[in-house]
């Protein structure tokens, strides 16, 4: 029996009995080293060999035919958000984490999600060319030829257009400029872009900005068709008939909704309000219509960066080919759909009111075997993992919560509307985000993380196993990003990459400062938001055996058991804010060549003993500002650094109380939050002052955004403002560093 929990309730599910944890045997460092057991940063001595162990288990409990068994489930048919088949896959996960004995329920929530009523596009000269624009069915792939998506893009406008085209690269603003050198306007044209290097609502924004009547979107071959490999269904790569769909909305969240979230009954903006919406047309085509239109297309040849893999000179018009784009989206009330979140919990023992969180996106734009199936078969997995151990009486010391949401795709909107209904209890509770989003398409791993979450996904990767090698995965990890360096360059550590945007962290991390991290296994294919990217997509080419679905789940699992369990949080707040400092540092840059070119003196800026003093000229409040917040990065990393030596030396002798744990770990918390304070300056939704979506981009990272922005835009006044609330909000995590130095029972300073 499946139970609904309501939106208000937030979390109902955490009302539940629970176990206590079996008793801890105190153990010290001498006895770990002599059972060859490695220590755990924040974990007692006398934890660490059970909890190596609670780990040990977690994984044992995850094997290939179980995650195989949800992956198949939820992937046997297309279920984009606010269809049936949708709504099927919430009533899936229900029934198996209420069977593994979870307490699960779902929240409710009403989207402005409109459906394409009409789409065609065709090329009406020099001859005409109805396109077709749905993906034939693979015979022997039978998810090909069920609850078929249309061909649009999520938040297109309406209309129909007929006009001459304009090739425009990847339509972005570097693009543009170089069709102004050449005199070239997209004003009342069709353009053609490829994908790539950006997301693709930035493609139709910049199209819509200078003019252009309608946007026409393709995958080029060079980039994951037929010039990568061989063409699905005989390899993994996209043919030509192949079309990405997805979102191209510029805001966050429901745009119905920009003051809060999209619950039942909320008021709602007009739709020619909406923020983010595109207001022409805008429609995804495959590699094989966009030859149509290039082969009679002249105008001057493309730079030759701009070359492509079709077997054609590549020009960029405008014209003479001509093309006739006609989208007609629903309006009104049948555009708004019901949305579902599932989320599920195993309450804590100990701190049942600071929650670790996995959560992955359940809806596709197709039967979407890699997107996002195999992050929600990882979740689920851990999740039952979790559960099969809390019912042997094995229960985690803080709650684990699993979620997966609903209509990522169409902008990350399912998990934003969470995280806005339930900001301040978020703040107040959750320890991290771990996010699985495409979790599985090949077998290289690769991760992102805040700064201060890279260490402990490093140590995850040396426990889990690499299925394909059976060697530790850090170090097969290890040797795949060392392939291209010369042994004089090779590293030591496996870089880990930040968090930009594009998925479900981005409401806790870039909103709130909650540290976040993502990983999972990649490889090459082209299957992505088509209907190709099926079970049998997957089972050929992506991960044969689920093994490496199986794998990603034992690494989500065991990083949770690790949040979940740790006497002391082991974020390392030293990384984060040396990795401040290197941003700081390379910003200077930029900062000294914005002033030489307004004329200001051009001292160098790099460090803080090397800031010159304020002098008269325009430059020097900017150059002040900088070594104030250079300072302040180096204040922090002192003291996180004298605080992390306190913090093993105390868990070493077992020298902390439960209280004094606890306020160790609200400090801890705040720490994040006092760099994404609710009134940041930058009027981005996002308030994390240290990285944000490149808004010029849409899933890279742009750190130290206000800066940046406002460097970007010329405003100098703009940018030493933002150093002085970065430096501002880096002082304040310091006190919280400070605040969990003096519960810890240390005296740490900076200055001794």
């Amino acid at each position: 029996m499946t139970v609904r929990v309501p939106k208000s309730a937030l979390l109902g599910v955490l009302g539940l009995c629970i176990a206590p944890i079996p008793a801890v045997g105190q153990t010290s460092d001498t006895a770990l080293a002599a059972a060859g057991v490695d220590p755990i940063p924040g974990f007692r001595a006398g934890a660490v060999m059970d909890q190596r162990e609670y780990e040990r288990a977690l994984r044992r409990a995850i094997d290939p035919d179980t995650v195989a068994r949800f992956a198949r489930g939820l992937s046997n048919r297309s279920h984009m958000a606010g269809t049936p088949g949708q709504r099927a896959t919430r009533d899936s996960v229900m029934k198996w984490l209420t069977a593994a004995g979870l307490e699960v329920g779902y929240d409710s929530l009403v989207l402005y999600m409109p459906q394409p009523l009409e789409v065609s596009v065709a090329r009406v000269f020099p001859t005409l060319v109805e396109f077709d624009l749905t993906e034939p069915p693979i015979p022997e792939d039978p998810s090909t030829r069920f609850d078929v998506v249309p061909a649009f893009h999520a938040y297109s406008g309406s209309g129909t257009v007929e006009a001459e085209v304009v090739f425009v690269n990847y339509g972005l603003p570097a693009d543009y400029q170089v069709l102004d050198s050449l005199g070239v306007s997209v004003e009342g044209k069709v353009v053609l872009a490829r994908y790539g290097r950006s997301f693709r609502g930035i493609k139709a924004r910049e199209a819509e900005r200078r003019g252009a009547a309608a946007v026409l979107l393709y995958n080029d071959p060079a980039g994951d068709g037929f010039v990568k490999g061989e063409v699905y269904p005989d390899g993994p790569m996209r043919p030509e008939t192949g079309l990405q769909r997805g979102s191209i909305l510029n805001s966050d969240g429901d745009p119905s909704t920009p003051t809060g979230p999209s619950l039942p009954g909320a008021a709602r903006v007009p739709e020619s309000m909406m923020a983010g919406v595109s207001r022409i047309p805008v429609v995804p085509i495959g590699y094989g219509a966009a030859a149509e239109l290039f082969r009679p297309l002249r105008g001057p040849e493309v730079p030759e960066t701009w070359e492509g893999g079709l077997a054609l000179t590549y020009h960029i018009g405008p014209g003479p080919t001509t093309a006739r784009v006609h989208v007609r989206m629903e309006q009104g009330e049948p555009a708004y759909r019901a949305a579902f979140n599932t989320i599920a919990a195993v309450r804590g023992t100990e701190w049942p009111d600071e929650w670790v969180i996995a959560g992955g996106h359940r809806d596709s734009w197709g039967p979407g075997a890699t997107d996002n199936v195999s992050g929600t078969s990882s979740v689920l997995a851990a999740a039952r993992a979790f559960a099969e151990l809390a019912e042997q009486g094995f229960r985690p010391r803080r709650t684990v919560v699993f979620a997966t949401w609903d209509a990522e795709e169409w902008g990350i909107i399912g998990s934003i509307e969470w995280v806005e209904a339930h900001e301040e209890r978020l703040r107040n509770s959750v320890v991290a985000y771990l996010n699985q989003d495409g979790a599985v398409s090949g077998a290289r791993f690769g991760a992102a993380a805040a700064p201060e979450l890279a260490g402990l996904v490093r140590g995850v990767a040396t426990d889990v196993t690499d299925p394909g090698s059976g060697r530790p995965l850090i170090d097969v990890w290890l040797e795949r990003v060392n392939e291209p360096r010369g042994a004089d360059e090779r590293l030591v550590a496996p870089p880990v990459g930040t968090m930009g945007g594009g998925s479900d962290h981005k409401g806790f991390y870039l909103r709130l400062g909650i540290p976040a991290a993502g990983f999972g296994f990649g490889g090459p294919g082209g299957v992505y938001h088509s209907m190709y990217d099926t079970p049998a997509w997957m089972e050929r080419f992506g991960d044969p055996g689920y093994r490496y679905h199986a794998a990603a789940a034992r690494v989500t699992a065991t990083t949770l058991a690790r949040l979940a369990n740790a006497d002391v949080l082991p974020y390392d707040h030293a990384a984060l804010a040396a990795w401040v400092r290197r941003e700081l540092e390379t910003l200077s840059d930029a900062v000294n060549e914005s002033l030489r070119v307004a004329g200001a003196e051009t001292e160098p800026t790099a460090g803080v003993m090397d800031a010159p003093e304020p002098t008269a000229d325009s430059g020097a409040g900017i150059r002040m500002a900088l070594g104030e917040a250079l300072a302040a990065a180096d204040e922090m990393e002192a003291e996180a650094r004298a605080f992390l030596v306190a913090r093993e030396e105390r868990l070493a002798h077992g020298q902390l109380d439960p209280g004094s744990t606890q306020r160790v770990n609200e400090a801890l918390r705040r720490v994040g939050q006092e760099l994404a304070p609710p009134a940041q300056g930058s009027g981005h939704w996002s308030r994390n002052m240290t990285v944000i979506s490149d808004p010029d981009n849409g899933y890279s990272a742009l750190t130290l955004p206000v800066a940046r922005l406002a460097l970007r835009h010329g405003d100098l006044p703009g940018v030493e403002v933002a150093l002085e609330e970065l430096a501002d909000g880096l002082r304040g995590a310091t006190d919280r560093i400070r605040d969990a130095a003096i519960a810890l029972g240390a005296s740490i300073s900076s200055d001794r």
